[in-house]
């Protein structure tokens, strides 16, 4: 029972990360991942160019991002790696990257924009406005709470016996 629930456990697992991703496919010849995805306005994001180009780097650029990106190779020959970031009107939904390898034509790739979702506002609270606070106030504070709870104990006590 105990190897199923953590066979169980690494396939959900797996297939939750594996959705973290989109990979994206031109030509047959390379892939294109951007995570995450879908890219929220103002995150960035890391982009990864596998195959179809042979060169020390390439230039990504997207109209949904605040510039063009420089794609590096790694340690890993054929891969190619950057950061970049998602302007914050960019539109939501299907945009398109443009992949310009110097030894050959540009490839271009899809990717999702989501919506941004609304902050909760501030919280509330005193928020460290309150900063004379002494022994003596928290005594009596105390003493106030007790006396309280002394009452209404002493009322309860009385109406059970009615």
């Amino acid at each position: 029972m105990r190897v199923a629930r953590i066979l169980a456990t690494a396939a959900l697992s797996s297939l939750v990360l594996g959705a973290g991703a989109t990979t994206a496919q031109a030509g047959g010849q390379s892939t294109l991942t951007v995570s995450p995805s879908p890219a929220t306005p103002g995150s960035a994001v890391t982009i990864s160019l596998n195959g179809g180009c042979q060169a020390s780097s390439v230039t990504a650029s997207s109209a949904a991002f605040t510039g063009s990106v420089t794609l590096s190779s790694g340690s890993t020959e054929g891969v190619y790696r950057g950061t970049a970031t998602i302007r914050s009107d960019a539109r939501a939904g299907s945009n398109s990257i443009t992949i310009a390898c110097p030894n050959g034509a540009p490839s271009t790739f899809t990717f999702q924009v989501g919506t941004t979702t609304p902050s909760r506002g501030a919280r509330g609270g005193l928020g460290g406005s309150v900063t004379d606070m002494d022994a003596t106030k928290v005594a009596t504070g105390a003493a106030l709470v007790t006396l309280a709870a002394a009452g209404t104990t002493l009322v309860l006590r009385r109406r059970a016996k009615n």
